[in-house]
């Protein structure tokens, strides 16, 4: 049985205006996954990989392909199809939380992972409504089940999600419980999702076979508006996290000026328990992480729209956030990537073999956070610039900056102490 008060996964934000910097859509999720497991991040274009054109392999089940897709970045676990969180060539950004409903999850039959919904729907949403609607008849067609970790971690084997959607516009709340999910939709100010529940009856849309399933399971007599926390929420389920990122965003957006580093500095808060850090090698921790910047879609100005960050190694607190802009030639490069070898043995790529390596010593060294600030500054400088001269190519800039920080980790020589 899972102990329910302990936090096993992970918290996903946006701030939204009038409380932002420069009117920024500011989205971001840590990755809380078993400590042993390694978190890629990967580019999938918008060509059918699979040799199956009819049909996509997800990680336990398949399912029909559709007839477009759009290309994604990606962060997820190496063993799996699905992925944690990312964005695509669109500006929708979605991540997945854990939560614990009154349907037993170990009973069910393969079926999608929330990270499966995740990749999925990035595949095949143009804006943050579309890819509510895609979560939805995936959630109704196929339901969730099949084990949500890599085997080899002995954790238990999956749970119901939650999912935040954000575009240029707004953004979306989706809970769901087995084949049923109601959706809530964010049109200003901060939203926090976690490990349990929060959409009550002020849900915007829902399922259609909601209140069906609720009667059918005995979770609801049918009197007044269903109230979906109640109704499937896990009775011992807890989760103290929620409340201190609540009382984090609160702070930060008090002037109306959330940047990007605030969005940064939640994720990189282990006070609270939001950035998770396991000294064991045995629980869990905060295995990948993911900021994006997206200028709302009336204000748009600039060359660069869209920013998206990502550290592709545990502990937000010594990694460093990496910046990924779509263009038509943008391209990731391997250093970020499991190669098929790894895959079956320690799934590990470069960079994450270059943090293993480091100490604490050279991880923590100054020149690696000046060398991220410079590189956000001048990112998020051009998103709020109206000269129309830049000629910056950012096809390779997520490999370059994963390559340059690999070196700076290689130059550091850690101090001899007498």
């Amino acid at each position: 049985m899972v102990d329910k008060t302990i936090p096993r996964s992970c918290d996903t934000f946006v701030v939204l205006p009038p409380l932002t910097d420069s009117n920024f859509h500011i989205f971001g999720k840590n990755s809380d996954r078993p400590t042993k497991e390694v978190q890629e991040v990967i580019l999938v274009s918008n060509e059918h990989t699979s040799e199956n054109k009819n049909y996509v392999q997800c990680t336990h089940i398949q399912v029909p392909q559709v007839s477009t897709t759009y290309r994604c970045i990606l962060s997820k676990p190496a063993w799996c199809w699905g992925a944690e969180m990312g964005a695509n060539e669109h500006g929708v950004c979605i991540g997945n939380e854990a939560v614990y409903s009154k349907i037993a999850y170990d009973t069910r039959d393969k079926a999608l992972t929330g990270l499966d919904i995740v990749r999925l729907a990035l595949e095949r949403a143009k804006n943050a409504k579309s890819a509510v609607e895609v979560i939805g008849e995936l959630v109704e067609q196929y339901g969730q089940g099949g084990t949500c970790y890599d085997p080899t971690c002995n954790s238990p084997s999956g749970y119901d999600n939650s999912f935040l959607v954000v575009d240029d516009k707004e953004a979306w709340v989706v809970e769901t419980c087995d084949r049923v999910w109601v959706a809530k939709h964010i049109k200003e100010g901060y939203y926090q999702i976690s490990n349990i529940y929060g959409i009550e009856d002020d849900y915007t849309t829902h399922s259609k076979n909601l209140e069906s399933f609720a009667k059918e399971k005995n979770l609801w007599d049918g009197k007044g508006k269903l109230n979906f926390a109640e109704t499937f929420q896990e009775s011992s389920s807890s989760c103290g996290r929620l409340t201190a990122g609540q009382n984090l965003l609160a702070d930060l957006t008090k002037n109306g000026n959330f940047s990007v580093f605030d969005m940064m500095s939640i994720l990189r808060d282990d006070q609270s328990g939001i950035c998770m850090i396991d000294e064991t090698g045995h629980g869990y921790t905060s295995t990948g992480s993911q900021v994006s910047v997206l200028t709302a879609a009336d204000k748009r100005k600039s060359q660069i729209d869209v920013c998206h960050f990502f550290t592709a190694t545990p502990n937000p607190k010594v990694s460093l956030f990496k910046p990924f802009i779509f263009s038509d030639k943008a391209e990731l490069g391997p250093l970020t990537v499991s190669t098929p070898s790894e895959i079956t043995t320690q799934r590990i790529h470069p960079l994450y073999a270059a943090h293993q390596k480091a100490t604490r010593e050279q991880l923590e060294d100054k020149r690696l956070k000046d060398f991220e600030h410079e590189g956000i500054m001048e990112i998020v400088n051009k998103m709020k610039s109206t000269d129309e001269t830049y000629t910056d190519t950012y096809d390779t800039l997520f490999h370059d900056t994963v390559s340059a920080e690999i070196e700076l980790l290689r130059e550091h020589k850690p101090t001899k102490r007498s």
